[in-house]
């Protein structure tokens, strides 16, 4: 394996790594190229989260995944779910406006702003219920949990598909939108159970892959697999596109479902927010919406602007009046998988992963209070999908 001290994780790294080299290709960067040439590997100038030998940068550039998209598919529109098609030509008010993020603040200006921010939190414990459990499982994966040495993967898919059956949205009269689908291993799992299940086969059955990169070890053609010694037979589409410019309707145009379910395992940060605008913008979509279960993670890369209006009003509400201290509140909320550190409490004894946790359940339960505002013919409600110890990011958002 990689020499590579990670020193965060307090390991090495885990990838393999070239007869005679130290590092694996993504750490040779840390020393001057194989056998002592002068070669490096350099980041990629289009992302950085991967490297490249420097003499053959430009062969990469001309096949990296990352490049700009020159073709774009027919429901592609530029910045189309950044706001509501129904505040077109309706002024901003002034919880929208934005701030000027080169603001110069003291120091003292800093901790006033923090203790705002921690007070605002201690108030919201008092007046809200804890985010109850709804732990599940799908008898059509015991098979798989049985194969699975880690199971902390496919104990979430279970809940997941559990929730759904339980929610009555489990049917292969759905057609399923995954968001943030990466390889579409969600989608494989509820095809698996819809198929332990034995429904009827509809035409109308299929998945929407909807997702920004370019995945490798991608399963849409083992959900098809699965499927050949049964008369369901789901339609796949597949799209590499930012939720910021998908339109729903146009994507759906080929397969008219008469029921979406829009579904989704650990969508990141703003990516939710994007995700309930992508649903609210077309009158079309919402008579054909049956329900939603996303299990939501990383809101530090929340962007205050990309909120719904009503999440704005609720998180004022509560003390969190603009995007100054929405950004003290994500650094807070970070605070909820710290781990075991040794300055695990602040001067005032106030544990700082209860602190965290608060913050994350305000921003999760500002996007339920959304729904139930902006969607009144569906009710919304937050739960905890899985135990702590399978995932820290075990808070799933449901609409149905």
């Amino acid at each position: 394996r990689c020499e590579f001290i990670i020193e965060k994780k307090k390991r090495r790294c885990g990838m393999r790594r070239q007869k005679g080299a130290s590092f694996c290709l993504d750490h040779l960067k840390n020393e001057l190229g194989q056998n002592g040439s002068e070669d490096q590997r350099i980041p990629c100038p289009l992302d950085p989260k991967h490297s490249v030998w420097s003499r053959r940068l430009k062969l990469h550039l001309n096949k990296c995944n990352a490049r700009p998209v020159e073709v774009h598919d027919p429901w592609y529109e530029a910045n189309y779910n950044t706001r509501l098609r129904s505040d077109e030509g309706v002024e901003k008010d002034s919880i929208q406006e934005p701030i000027d993020n080169q603001k110069i603040t003291t120091f003292q200006e800093d901790i006033e702003m923090f203790n705002q921010v921690i007070s605002a939190l201690q108030t919201y414990s008092k007046s809200i219920e804890p985010v109850p459990e709804m732990v599940r499982q799908h008898p059509g994966l015991d098979s798989w949990m049985e194969a699975k040495q880690n199971k902390k993967h496919i104990l979430q898919q279970s809940s997941m598909a559990g929730i759904l059956k339980e929610l009555g949205l489990l049917s292969s009269e759905n057609l399923y939108m995954e968001f943030g689908c990466g390889k579409g291993e969600l989608s494989r799992i509820i095809n698996t159970c819809i198929l332990s299940d034995k429904h009827a086969s509809q035409k109308t059955y299929g998945f929407g892959l909807i997702d920004r990169g370019a995945n490798r070890m991608k399963v849409d053609n083992k959900i098809l697999q699965d499927c050949e010694n049964s008369e369901l037979q789901p339609v796949i589409k597949r799209s590499r596109i930012d939720i910021e410019h998908l339109v729903v309707d146009k994507f759906l145009e080929s397969s008219e479902p008469t029921s979406v379910v829009a579904v989704s395992k650990h969508l990141c940060g703003v990516a939710t927010d994007l995700t309930l605008k992508c649903l609210l913008n077309l009158s079309t979509t919402i008579k054909r919406l049956k329900g939603l279960v996303v299990a939501m993670c990383c809101r530090q890369v929340c962007n205050y602007e990309q909120l719904l209006t009503p999440s704005k009003k609720y998180l004022a509400q509560h003390g969190i009046k603009d995007a100054e201290h929405f950004s003290v509140l994500k650094k807070v909320l970070t605070w909820a998988v710290c781990g075991t550190t040794t300055d695990h409490e602040l001067s005032n004894g106030q544990n700082k992963e209860d602190l965290g946790l608060l913050a994350r359940t305000m921003i999760d339960n500002s996007r339920v209070f959304t729904i139930n505002k902006m969607m009144p013919e569906f009710t919304a409600r937050l739960v905890k999908y899985a135990e702590k110890n399978v995932t820290s990011e075990n808070h799933c958002l449901q609409m149905t």
